[in-house]
């Protein structure tokens, strides 16, 4: 008998440390049911793509979040890198959430800038099990007719300090290019999570397009439905990355141009997915392209060099 109880306890020992502590997504209609009871203990958040967009129309109670100048730091030049910790702590006070509020975030771009809101939360140690992600944005809540206002809410300030900034989420260009470029960890395998057409330098964003030598591109909207932006079915999206070589055991190295890209697909191969080892490049092609020491496959500049006259 206390052989089985300590086998018993055991598993229950193990299951606990396989528990998925994930920023998951939410449906349509479990958030609405949440606003109709005027759920206290929740924060909604509107992360859509143009700054003009919440006045226009929002879902009842969010908050707005412009994403170019509240998820940037814009001390910097470029603006895009994240915003350092005094900005995110002024952020979260102006938008009323404290460290036991859940959190679910929405756009109205396939979830791009609302996963870059999350994955922010993360790296400045917001409780994962509080972060959620809309699925569909409110692309599917006006598809299922649900009520959009007009009406900004208001919230009452916090005092939200960071105990804990988890820079393991990060990689650097430097990281990049000795783990990957110069292939002195094999294992590592690169991610480019931009369009098709940014990847091969036909869409020019930057001094130079192209994309990061050895780079394999996946972009994470190919893992979402264009009709309601909703996520295509877990089994399919994981096939999606692994006929690419992005298996589970893989660590994976991932950028975008500027990281919104990076987010998202941050948000699904390692919340919905399930894999271990991701880490983003948040400078993305924005700050390699800039590095001309820096080498680029399917390179193309933004501008035609200068003919010289050998006469």
């Amino acid at each position: 008998m206390k052989i089985k109880k300590l086998i018993l306890g055991l598993i229950v020992v193990l299951l606990w440390a396989n528990v998925s502590w994930a920023i998951s997504l939410v449906e349509a209609e479990w958030l609405k049911e949440k606003c109709d009871a005027k759920a206290k203990d929740i924060r909604i958040v509107d992360v859509s793509n143009k700054p003009d967009t919440y006045e226009k129309g929002h879902i009842p109670c969010a908050v707005k979040v412009n994403r170019y100048l509240d998820l940037s730091n814009t001390s910097m030049v470029p603006p895009h890198r994240y915003p350092t910790k005094e900005q995110f702590e002024k952020l979260m006070m102006r938008l009323g959430i404290d460290k036991d509020t859940t959190v679910v975030a929405y756009d109205d771009s396939l979830g791009l800038f609302a996963s870059r809101f999350l994955v922010i939360m993360e790296l400045y140690g917001h409780d994962n099990n509080k972060l959620k992600l809309l699925n569909g944005g409110s692309v599917r809540w006006k598809k299922l007719g649900y009520p959009m206002t007009t009406e900004p809410a208001t919230a009452k300030n916090t005092n939200y300090k960071v105990d804990n900034v988890r820079m393991d989420v990060f990689v650097g260009w430097d990281d990049i290019y000795r783990d990957v470029v110069l292939g002195e960890r094999p294992e590592v395998k690169l991610l480019d999570s931009r369009p098709a057409d940014e990847y091969s330098g036909k869409n020019i964003r930057s001094i130079r397009g192209g994309h990061i030598p050895k780079a394999i591109n996946v972009t994470g909207a190919d893992a979402v439905n264009k009709e309601d932006h909703t996520f295509k079915p877990i089994a399919e999206i994981r096939k999606m990355y692994e006929e690419k070589g992005f298996t589970p055991d893989k660590t994976i190295y991932e950028y975008c141009h500027s990281g919104d890209r990076s987010a998202h697909a941050y948000v699904i191969l390692k919340h919905l997915l399930g894999y271990k080892n991701i880490r983003f490049n948040d400078g993305g092609w924005a700050e390699w392209a800039t590095i001309l020491s820096l080498p680029a496959e399917g390179q193309v500049w933004l501008w035609e060099a200068p003919k010289v006259d050998k006469k």
